[in-house]
């Protein structure tokens, strides 16, 4: 629910007295009403005007439901306008208030482009894409070009098993990794690990631990 109440007033003079307003005596006098019937204290409610029609007079007030019964009452009794006598009327659902409301109900129309799909690591012509962000900044980082070339033998293979024939590459990768342990600590321990895994056994034959012969 909302914390907010509308008012759509319509301030009237008798005919020999009309006279035009701007929004911001209309306001300021709103708020004088408000002050002659709750003292000065009344300066801390917060009355906004949304809308004004200086020919009419009509306007859209929003308060605080907190306030609203404070408002309403004081315009009620409020009887003059700089020595001449006027009247507010509250309406209850005036054509201006129910187009207010109803803007407020509307859902917004404005709609964002839809985003256009990111390639992956490999691009649809079989290229390496080096710009996505799978590879974390490899490509590009101090050993960048030893990536690149190690990755890029990997993936053009054609040996059995798959980058059998990249071995000298990832050793030079991997030797520049080890100037940047900050950097690379994580990749390189990957790296080593793979790279000091023991042969796959035979199926017939026992899987060797370091030190056996």
């Amino acid at each position: 629910m909302s914390n907010y109440y509308y008012l759509d007033v319509l301030l009237e003079f008798s005919k020999d007295q009309d006279r035009d307003i701007t929004p911001a005596f209309f306001k300021s006098h709103v708020v004088k009403c408000i002050n002659q019937v709750f003292g000065e204290t009344a300066a801390a409610i917060p009355v906004d005007v949304l809308k004004y029609q200086p020919r009419t007079k009509e306007a859209i007030l929003r308060v605080h439901k907190d306030q609203y019964v404070k408002v309403r009452s004081s315009l009620s009794l409020c009887g003059n306008y700089e020595r001449t006598e006027c009247v507010y009327r509250i309406r209850k659902a005036s054509p201006m208030l129910l187009s207010l409301l109803e803007d407020h109900k509307v859902p917004s129309t404005v709609k964002l482009p839809e985003l256009e799909p990111q390639p992956g690591l490999i691009l649809p012509n079989g290229d390496i894409n080096w710009n996505c962000p799978c590879l974390g900044g490899m490509a590009t980082g101090p050993c960048g070009v030893e990536f690149r070339n190690a990755f890029s033998c990997f993936h053009y293979s054609t040996a059995e098993p798959k980058g059998s024939d990249c071995f000298e590459l990832f050793k030079t990768m991997q030797n520049c990794m080890k100037q940047y342990p900050t950097l690379y600590s994580k990749d390189l321990g990957d790296d080593e690990e793979h790279m000091n895994m023991p042969e796959q056994p035979a199926p017939d034959q026992p899987l060797k631990s370091k030190g056996e012969s």
